[in-house]
């Protein structure tokens, strides 16, 4: 009895532990993109990467690349300085901003939906 007790305790425990670690943060994956009259952003998500680029008339005129995690309804970006890596003293910026996820796999960052386009 005190044996089967022991496994049925065990096998609790890994499962708690499996919906800890998969509750840790969701991750995104894929290239998100939206345009508004030849202009506009793209995000490509990699495990906890994000790389965006900015558009202007179809042409390139800023490329970052960070990190990102994603709290609930909230999703925060951090990108370090282009200074910082030919300094001592590390420059990072960071911003929170509503985020949603939506049923047709979009995702929606303050009041812009992005379409996923890799579907």
């Amino acid at each position: 009895m005190k044996k089967s007790v022991r496994i049925v305790a065990l096998a609790l425990v890994a499962v708690m532990l499996c919906f800890a670690l998969v509750s840790c943060g969701k991750k995104l994956n894929g290239t998100y993109s939206a345009v508004i009259a030849g202009s506009g952003a793209e995000y490509e998500f990699k495990g906890s990467k994000v790389t965006i680029t900015v558009k202007a008339l179809g042409t390139v005129v800023a490329e970052v690349e960070g990190k990102y995690s994603i709290d609930d309804d909230k999703i925060t970006f951090e990108f370090e300085s282009e200074d910082s890596k030919e300094s001592d003293k590390v420059k990072t910026y960071n911003g929170t901003f509503d985020f949603e996820e939506t049923d047709d796999g979009d995702i929606k960052i303050g009041i812009i939906t992005y379409k996923k386009q890799d579907k």
